[in-house]
């Protein structure tokens, strides 16, 4: 594996053949991570929170939606079907909802989408544990809850290229926003997935502790949302007004100079949107959105079907019937220690994934982490043994570090110094719809042969996807170098042609 330091500053992994955007000024929070210089330390926290309550929240709702389910709608099965299906029904809504919150948090900034955001999210979880079906209630709150997570994850990332100001520094913030999200997920799997059976004292049944679980849940993400809307850095805004200026200079027929002239610093979405699609032409921008697919179907495969497969466990062998009287707090707890074991220690690997995206390639990291991921994901698949057997701890703990190194990885890739720092929301826009497709196909796919294959399909598909990254990783090593060379003539013909322009400017 060969040093990533390069001569030029320039992100050789990220080049999408669209020139390569000068480096803003830089300074330096808490002594180590390199920022943009408009970036202040409530700025940073503010992101890291809104990273870490995302996670939180798309986890927390994949790991307690089986207890609906069984508990509150008194289902027992088809639950792997129904499951999938809700999650394919959350991305068709997603997927142009991630491209249009990209594309609008170019025109108005990443602040008050990454609000609206949380707003969303809030609500879609205090209704959630008062449905009284699966349709049209759970569906209508789900689709609620997409909306929300659309534009939390897109932001996410987008608001990534915003935040980070090195080079070469810039895997160290990769690396702590993937802690932070990995620990959202792990707060989700080891403290939230309790919290029902915790206020027996305040509910008076299961069913009560949940609802309130929810309520209490909700009302925090509403809270945050409306928190990040005084505290989140002021990124994104783009040349134009907003999206309301650009649609009223489409349609006015009388225009003013000054309104012509704004018209035309105006960039349409629909070329927006192209731009994020066309970057995908380079394959290490590629291998980015590919980045996400997996990482995305990992999450949710992870946290929904996990959850499941415990609770279906307990539920065959008459242990979780809230009908009879017995309660799924057994299932929550081996929920609680295998998302806690996967996500937990996958933590301690964000930085060395960081460190290592700073200093190697990040095609080849990718592939380690896809390697990884596989030993782990595939070998849990086709176990036999109890949720609490140890060697599924060790099974989950290696798909948790696979996860980690793809998140952290691929936000790095997708977030290169050439992205134009206006149509950055809108690659962040298509690198979330990725994520948005991969679950469409795994979650129903996965629910689906759950239920008629066996319970552990949704961890063979996240296998497959794990080698499938990792091969293509390889591909891109490959072929980075000559790619290198290319993105070297581009920015030495740029600066030709900059230097040029200005000794005729001094002529003139």
């Amino acid at each position: 594996m060969n040093s990533e330091h390069h001569d030029h500053d320039l992100d050789p992994e990220t080049s999408s053949g669209s020139g390569t955007i000068a480096a803003p000024p830089k300074r330096h929070l808490f002594g180590i991570f390199v920022v943009n210089a408009n970036i202040t330390y409530i700025n940073f926290i503010a992101y890291l929170l809104a990273c870490w309550a995302t996670i939180l929240l798309v986890a927390y709702l994949s790991i307690a939606q089986p207890f609906i389910l069984t508990v509150i709608l008194g289902i027992s099965g088809n639950t792997g079907n129904l499951t999938g299906s809700l999650a394919l029904y959350d991305e068709i809504i997603a997927l142009p909802a991630t491209l249009m919150w990209g594309i609008l948090s170019d025109r108005i900034g990443r602040r008050p989408v990454y609000s609206a955001g949380f707003c969303c999210l809030g609500a879609a979880l205090m209704c959630y544990p008062y449905v009284k079906n699966v349709y049209p209630h759970m569906l209508l709150c789900r689709l609620l809850f997409s909306v929300g997570s659309a534009a939390a994850t897109c932001m996410m990332t987008g608001t990534l290229g915003d935040v980070a100001g090195g080079h070469h520094e810039r895997g160290r913030v990769s690396a702590i926003v993937g802690m932070f999200a990995g620990f959202g997920g792990l707060t989700a799997g080891m403290g939230l997935i309790l919290v029902p059976y915790k206020l027996t004292v305040i509910a008076h049944d299961e069913v009560e502790g949940i609802q309130l679980a929810f309520l209490i849940v909700g009302g925090c993400a509403f809270a945050l949302g409306l928190l990040f809307l005084l505290s989140m850095p002021r990124t994104g805004a783009g040349a134009a007004t907003g999206v309301t200026a650009w649609f009223k200079a489409i349609i006015c027929r009388r225009e003013t100079s000054e309104e012509m002239k704004q018209k035309s610093e105006m960039i349409s979405p629909f070329k927006m949107l192209k731009y994020g699609v066309l970057a995908g032409r380079d394959p290490r921008v590629a291998l980015a959105y590919m980045s996400s697919f997996v990482a995305r179907a990992d999450t949710v495969l992870f946290s929904s079907f996990m959850s499941l497969w415990v609770v279906r466990h307990y539920v065959d062998m008459k242990w979780c019937d809230y009908a009879t009287g017995r309660t799924c707090l057994a299932a929550a707890g081996d929920t609680h220690i295998l998302t806690g074991y996967g996500q937990g220690i996958s933590l301690a690997f964000a930085p060395l994934f960081g460190y290592a995206s700073e200093k190697f390639k990040k095609s080849t990291v990718l592939a380690v982490a896809g390697l990884i991921g596989a030993c782990g994901s595939l070998p849990f698949a086709f176990t036999t043994l109890p949720p609490a057997d140890k060697s599924n701890f060790a099974f989950v703990t290696m798909t948790g570090i696979g996860q980690m190194g793809i998140i952290v990885c691929g936000m790095t890739l997708v977030n290169g110094l050439n992205v134009d720092p206006k149509y950055r929301g809108s690659v962040a826009g298509v690198f979330s719809f990725c994520g948005a497709i991969s679950i469409m196909i795994t979650a129903k796919l996965g629910g689906y042969l759950f239920d008629v294959w066996m319970r552990g399909a949704p961890f063979v598909l996240m296998g497959v996807a794990h080698l499938i990254i990792m091969v293509f990783s390889i591909y891109v090593r490959l072929v980075t170098p000559r790619l290198e060379r290319e993105d070297r003539a581009r920015l030495e013909a740029k600066q030709e042609l900059s230097k040029t322009k200005e000794e005729v400017d001094k002529l003139d």
